[in-house]
């Protein structure tokens, strides 16, 4: 036993022997840097300034967390963007459209389209929930849990953490992150530190009532402001020897005026809420940086809004550089030389810049037949590279079809390898697309007056509307002085087209310009009218319609009895089949005040009425034409118009004939064209066109003034052959307000030769 213990001796000091003679030294490692980063939303730029000057400084970062835009501005970093990259990004991005999940209006289908410009609420619903038992289902129940769905946000962060969209520990990200959130039901403190990081990103920043709450392993996660807005105690948990803090706070005394909107009190509330975790927090941290926020708010998401809060946060950032040269000194000193900045995996690939190679793309929410549909229209072909425009493109086109809640998709390497022609292989990567199905009925609800007609309330209900296919029902019903009901069954089949039967009542009741110097007359009549006919189910700004109608009307109450025109061969009762084609073009960026796009439109009828010697055949040909042109992306725009229609062979029925008169198109008869000069309906030869030009300036925020000029060409074909022209002006005050258009008009025509007045607000319907 003593051999082998003066065995072992000699061993251990033969190995110090060599240690010594090596020069061998045993070296702490260099104490770790985290960095904590609070919530504040567009005022969390002022982080991105401070990350630019540690760069500058060369502090390396070892740890990230943060909470809200505080995770959305260090997850960006640790997953390997530079400081000058997420200023772009952040200044870029149109919040807007993310926050208030807008889309396009190029890219909706013409029901969207029709609903959007004609309700002021819409309200999607199931019926199956509002027949059970339980006495909370109802429609209440069924409205959206927040203002803003996931899908936008999502989508946004997929594209910019491509590589990193697996379930992973977030500690083998290129810097290790976590972030806070909020459990919406036991209203605890969620630290993430591994999951999906967009999911996680999101989660952390769902403001509840404003972003809808992320389910995430069985809880429902809201904002980690509520509970922990600077997490310092996180980023020390996870091995930080040195904090640095970036908190954007209010100041410690608040005035009552200086609360006064909804962003504002919010966050006072959980600057409230959080004080104790907040204090504890502050003391943890070696460098506290608080930058100026003065003059900015959570949505001042503008371009020179970013700029200004990124150079604020870098100048208070360089306030503390004797603090920071103490601790690269510290950290070089203990590192034994400089230290470079790190990154421990890739860098996440952005896909607004970076292209892929798409070689497998699945739909899940739809059927097989549907997501084939839906990958044709999308026009994305496997083998392929995309972008993020390419692909938000055809997300987009899903969107505007009104069948789908939500619309996430992400892109992820494959294990295959892409082989093109030449046989060079290259990363491919899947494409998967959720879709949430909507609810499947819609009740819309519009609201208007004008000096015209009085009051007008809309109500439309769109039974299965918002299904990709199958059966469909639409109930619309106008109350008002000239009221109106409509009601249409659809069956849709996404491959094919719509195939539609309507019914339509309307009663009409309005004033009515007689020949010059003969006054005015009062017309009323009512129609019944049944319609079959095609049309397609979703073409990017294009729709068509083909089919016949049966139509009855009667006039039942007319003035000036006396009158010469009021012939009962005009004026009495005549029913007809009419055969018709509708195609009409739209891509308008907005129904009411559009800056760019065109609408044109194109149709035709023949007049087959019954009792009538219809030979030759009366028809008709209508056209409308109108272009949006705002050089320079300017406060001034200029809108061309052209409006027509020639009637062959015109028959007895005035409701037939050629009508103009006033700003809604179509309003007392479907062929009514708006004229500039007087509000009620004048009748004219059967070859007419307007010819105008509005020139409309938005002179400050959502005020628009607009010189209008139209001039009518009015020609008789037979027996005469003269042709007549009048004009007529006007000047329009407007304001684009959450109820719908508010307008003021002032106008005059060589037809009245007099001044008169319109005032209307609300959506047209």
């Amino acid at each position: 036993m003593k051999r082998i213990g003066l065995f072992f001796l000699l061993m251990a000091v033969s190995v110090i022997s060599q240690a010594q003679n090596q020069k061998v030294s045993l070296q702490a490692p260099r104490p770790k840097v985290g960095v904590v980063l609070c919530g504040g939303g567009a005022k969390g730029a002022t982080h991105i300034g401070v990350l630019k000057y540690m760069e500058e400084m060369g502090i390396p970062v070892d740890y990230v967390a943060g909470t809200s835009m505080g995770s959305i501005i260090g997850g960006l970093y640790a997953a390997g963007y530079s400081p000058e990259e997420m200023n772009r990004l952040i200044s870029n991005i149109d919040w807007s459209s993310y926050i208030g999940n807008k889309i396009d209006r190029t890219y909706m289908s013409e029901e969207v389209r029709y609903r959007n410009s004609t309700s002021m609420a819409i309200i999607p619903f199931g019926l199956s929930n509002l027949f059970d038992k339980n006495p909370k289902s109802s429609l209440i129940d069924q409205l959206p849990s927040a203002y803003v769905n996931n899908s936008s946000l999502v989508n946004l962060f997929n594209n910019l953490c491509i590589g990193y969209q697996e379930d992973m520990d977030f500690n083998d990200m290129p810097i290790p992150f976590a972030c806070v959130a909020t459990d919406l039901v036991t209203g605890q403190e969620v630290d993430l530190q591994s999951g999906v990081l967009p999911t996680a990103m999101r989660a952390s920043m769902a403001i509840p009532g404003v972003f809808a709450p992320v389910e995430m392993n069985g809880t429902m996660l809201v904002d980690g402001g509520l509970v922990n807005n600077f997490p310092a105690d996180l980023v020390r948990k996870m091995g930080a020897d040195i904090i640095i803090g970036v908190e954007i706070t209010q100041k410690d005394t608040i005035t009552p005026e200086e609360l006064k909107s909804l962003p504002q009190l919010l966050s006072r509330l959980v600057t409230n809420a959080t004080n104790t975790k907040r204090e504890q927090n502050r003391e943890l941290c070696n460098i506290h940086i608080v930058p100026d926020i003065s003059g900015y708010g959570t949505l001042s998401f503008t371009p020179d809004a970013i700029d200004t809060l990124v150079v604020r946060g870098y100048k208070m950032a360089s306030r503390y550089h004797d603090q920071f040269q103490a601790i690269k000194e510290a950290l070089e000193k203990a590192n034994s030389g400089p230290i470079k900045k790190e990154l421990h995996a890739p860098k996440a690939k952005n896909l607004a810049n970076d292209s892929v190679i798409i070689s497998s793309i699945e739909i899940n929410g739809v059927t097989d037949q549907q997501s084939e549909w839906l990958i044709r229209k999308g026009q994305i072909n496997l083998g392929n590279k995309y972008v993020e425009s390419d692909i938000e493109r055809a997300v987009n086109i899903y969107r505007g079809t009104g069948c789908f809640d939500e619309i996430t998709f992400n892109v992820k390497e494959s294990d295959s390898l892409h082989v093109n022609d030449l046989g060079q292989l290259s990363d491919a990567y899947s494409l998967t697309i959720n879709m949430k199905p909507a609810y499947p009925h819609v009740l819309g609800i519009g609201l208007r007056y004008d000096t015209e007609e009085g009051a007008g309330l809309l109500i439309n209900i769109g039974l299965n509307e918002k299904k990709f296919g199958g059966s469909k029902l639409n109930l619309s019903g106008k109350l008002s002085f000239n009221p109106k009901l409509n009601v249409t069954y659809t069956y849709s089949r996404s491959s094919l087209a719509n195939f539609n039967v309507a019914y339509d009542y309307r009663s009409e009741s309005f004033s009515y310009l007689l020949s010059e110097g003969d006054g005015k007359a009062h017309l009323s009549y009512y129609q019944h009218k049944i319609s079959a006919y095609i049309s397609q189910f979703h073409l990017l700004n294009f729709s068509a319609m083909a089919g016949a109608s049966f139509v009855d009307t009667r006039f039942d109450k007319i003035s000036l009895q006396d009158s010469v025109f009021l012939d009962s061969l005009v004026f009495g009762k005549n029913r007809m089949i009419t055969p018709f084609l509708n195609v009409k073009y739209d891509n308008l960026d907005n129904a009411y005040f559009a800056t760019k796009g065109i609408f044109a439109s194109l149709s035709s009828k023949i007049f087959l009425e019954q009792g009538a010697d219809n030979s030759p055949l009366p028809f008709d040909i209508s056209f409308a034409f109108k272009s949006y042109l705002t050089p320079g992306k300017g406060r001034i725009t200029f809108i061309p118009q052209f409006y027509g229609r020639l009637v062959f062979n015109q028959g007895f029925a005035f409701n037939t004939w050629n009508q103009i008169g006033g700003e809604i198109e179509g309003r007392h008869f479907d062929q009514q064209m708006p004229f500039i000069g007087f509000s009620q309906l004048r009748n004219t030869e059967p070859f007419c066109s307007i010819i105008r030009l509005d020139i409309r300036y938005n002179f400050f925020g959502k005020h628009y003034l607009t010189a209008m000029y139209n001039a009518l060409f009015n020609y008789a074909p037979t027996p005469v052959k003269q042709l007549d022209i009048d004009h007529g002006a006007g000047l329009r005050y407007s304001y684009n307000s959450l109820l719908g258009p508010i307008s003021l008009t002032g106008q005059w025509s060589t037809i009245t030769r007099s001044f008169g007045a319109y005032f209307s607000i609300g959506y047209t319907f």
